[in-house]
């Protein structure tokens, strides 16, 4: 049976080769789905396809790229390309419904209905069919509806709106049974029993120089195809491939994760409620026996009150943290929760509140200053590489200045470790910067006071 420090070692191992990877240059950064989704199905899809297949294009290659789709779909001379005109997002009756690409060369055309997620709307194929003029039998074979989807093998019946597809034949069929047009499925996915679009682009690829603009964003759509169908593979290792290696070489890896997950919310609980009581209890005892400081609880909630906006004042005690509050332990009131302790010496005597304090997402810690301290003391929190909280400044504390991580990765991390953690560093720092120091042992806070 294998220990935990079996799988605690193959996960360091993962994490050092991740680290390589990395350092070699290997990444997952894409343009296009920086921009937009990678389920666009307008704005990236359909115009990107069109931008290739446009002989006008950009890419200068004129009906290259066109010439290259039409042999990938095993349709070579289907179009006279001299002549060929390329229409994206085109209503043919110039309102009401719009063809997601429409090629033809004056005789015979192409519509392409785009589908990566979206489901078919009402008799949405016989609607393109009629309004491209395709509905008399006698032109049957100078139109083709082409279906661009993940793989679905064919429109709904809701969308086929009374014609149907003829699998055999791969023609569209009218209620006469009559073909009204070709029928071809085109497929987003590489691993397909249909044909893939990966077919033509990867022609395209081989027709630009590698090294080109053109050849780059090609490669780019190529991996947002692959994100958009979940088939896209990292080039930096995986946690998951860690877990798929040991069940393969059937390893305990995966049951043991799943008890880890179940664990860790109860585990990290324990640290948060550990930091905001026991540790800043510790921290602080020093000072609060020397009256330097006083802790704000429930008892002296009116304290609080010079440091929060309008809407806490006549209830601060809604801020304060109680292990019932744990940000992990789902539930209501589990943010916006923290402990307060004002300073009681010193130039900032009844004007500075330290704090540990977190909200939906971020662990903060830091100092509150009343509406009448110093505004050099705001200076001295930006020496000390503390800023200003936006959401926090606007909604809960007038006058903040806080470190912050997040608070269910680099925060928990932090706190699991405590008495190594930069929260504890920066409290400490702010203790000396504010002259608490003068009330107590220097040596207890003169450690670690670098942040």
């Amino acid at each position: 049976m294998e220990s935990w420090e079996e799988l605690f070692s193959e996960l360091e191992a993962f994490e050092d080769q991740q680290a390589e990877q990395k350092k070699q240059g290997l990444n997952d950064f894409n343009l296009l789905s920086s921009v937009l989704s990678a389920n666009d199905e307008v704005r990236l899809h359909t115009r990107f396809i069109y931008s290739l297949l446009n002989p006008r294009g950009t890419h200068y290659q004129g009906a290259r790229f066109l010439e290259l789709f039409l042999d990938a779909i095993g349709r070579q001379n289907w179009l006279e390309l001299s002549s060929i005109s390329v229409l994206k997002e085109h209503s043919p009756a110039g309102q009401g419904d719009q063809i997601d690409l429409w090629i033809t060369d004056g005789k015979r055309q192409i519509v392409i209905e785009n589908k990566l997620n979206a489901q078919d709307q009402c008799r949405q194929v016989a609607r393109y069919l009629e309004v491209v003029g395709a509905t008399d039998s006698a032109q049957a074979d100078d139109t083709l509806f082409i279906y661009l989807t993940k793989n679905r093998r064919s429109p709904s019946t809701f969308g086929l709106g009374g014609l149907t597809v003829c699998h055999q034949t791969l023609r569209l069929l009218n209620a006469n049974s009559q073909p009204v047009a070709h029928y071809q499925n085109l497929s987003y996915r590489r691993k397909t029993h249909q044909t893939s679009i990966h077919t033509w682009l990867e022609s395209c690829l081989k027709t630009v120089d590698r090294q080109s603009n053109v050849s780059w964003a090609l490669l780019d759509y190529q991996a947002a195809v692959e994100r958009a169908a979940k088939e896209y593979v990292s080039k930096v290792s995986t946690l998951k491939e860690v877990l798929d290696q040991g069940i393969a070489e059937g390893k305990r890896h995966h049951e043991q994760a799943i008890l880890l997950a179940r664990e860790l919310p109860a585990i990290n609980a324990g640290w948060l409620e550990q930091a905001l009581t026991t540790h800043l209890e510790e921290l602080f005892e020093p000072f609060i026996s020397s009256g330097a400081m006083t802790k704000i609880g429930p008892e002296n909630t009116e304290l609080l009150r010079p440091f929060v906006h309008l809407a806490f004042q006549n209830d601060a005690s809604t801020l304060l943290y109680a292990p019932r509050f744990n940000f992990f332990r789902p539930g209501n009131g589990t943010r916006n929760r923290g402990v307060f302790y004002r300073i009681e010496t010193g130039p900032c005597s009844k004007q500075a509140v330290l704090m540990m304090f977190y909200g939906s997402k971020i662990l903060h810690v830091g100092c509150l200053l009343t509406e009448h301290a110093a505004r050099s003391v705001e200076d001295l929190m930006v020496t000390l590489k503390l800023s200003k909280p936006a959401a926090l400044a606007s909604k809960i504390f007038p006058r903040v200045m806080t470190y912050a991580e997040v608070l269910e990765y680099e925060g928990i991390i932090h706190l699991a470790d405590f008495s190594n953690s930069p929260q504890k560093k920066i409290l400490r720092q702010l203790l000396k910067s504010l002259s608490c120091a003068d009330h107590t042992n220097v040596s207890e806070i003169s450690e670690g006071n670098e942040i």
